[in-house]
């Protein structure tokens, strides 16, 4: 995994918390089409940031209490990633969390992820609300929800014998 790539820095993005963040970063670039923008030391990443379509999401593993003394952590931050830590260690850490990223096709967005063995939890679908998206499941149980604007579905009018 290279170390950095580009330093051009995104308006919004993500951080979410992963078992290891090379496994991650090659998931997403591999199979989800990201570019790694920047990672967190060159040898052994534990912090990447990956973009797609000018949109960043930065994977990161939580420290041990050794490497957050090193970083500068104090007391106070250093019981809030003790709290982490136990939450992230009693189940899957996505749950709960979707991520929206807009991409320019949605369906042919769709065929890449398939050519890659990607397998959505949803097919591509158009809501009520004006966007066609995509639904994928992470490595670490992250919803990734990939859209591009849509003309909402007309409303279904009530048959006679309904």
């Amino acid at each position: 995994m290279a170390s950095s790539k580009s330093k051009r820095r995104h308006p919004n993005s993500v951080l979410l918390t992963v078992q290891s963040v090379p496994r991650s970063a090659r998931f997403y670039e591999e199979k989800l089409g990201f570019t790694l923008s920047e990672s967190f030391p060159p040898e052994k990443p534990v912090w990447a940031s990956l973009v797609l379509d000018g949109q960043a999401v930065m994977l990161g593993e939580l420290p041990s209490l050794a490497e957050a003394r090193q970083l500068g952590m104090d007391q106070e931050e250093i019981e809030v990633l003790k709290q982490d830590a136990r939450a992230f260690a009693r189940g899957a850490p996505g749950v709960g969390a979707s991520c929206y990223l807009m991409v320019k096709n949605v369906d042919a967005f769709a065929k890449k992820l398939k050519q890659r063995r990607v397998k959505p939890l949803l097919p591509p679908k158009t809501q009520f609300y004006g966007v066609r998206e995509l639904q994928v499941e992470d490595l670490d149980g992250y919803r990734l929800v990939f859209y591009s604007p849509a003309k909402p579905p007309a409303a279904e009018t009530p048959t006679a014998d309904a």
